[in-house]
């Protein structure tokens, strides 16, 4: 692969500080990448990832992850957020800054 991806999601279970963790950890990326699936309308803590990055102005982008799946995006999205298909080429463009 062309780049360095990190998954700083976080694992551990939803609870006391973890959005003040996902903040610190949001506010450090140039950008975040949002892998969707079929329920990602139902988890919580992406909807709120998602609204932490709109927050602090950092860029992201939905991709979908199953090529043969109806993917849904998270609940906090945007209407004009649009949800591109994993290849290697829109994730070049996405991290580039194309959208």
């Amino acid at each position: 692969s062309p780049f360095d991806l990190a998954d700083w999601s976080i694992k551990e279970p939803i609870t006391g500080d973890w959005k003040a963790k996902a903040r610190t950890r949001i506010k450090s990326v140039d950008v975040v990448a949002v892998l969707c699936g079929q329920s990602t309308d139902k988890a919580v803590g992406v909807s709120a990832e998602i609204s932490i990055a709109q927050e602090e102005e950092i860029p992201y982008f939905l991709l979908a992850g199953y090529s043969d799946k109806t993917c849904i995006k998270p609940k906090s999205a945007k209407n004009t957020d649009k949800m591109y298909n994993w290849t290697w080429e829109n994730l070049k463009t996405l991290i580039g800054g194309g959208r």
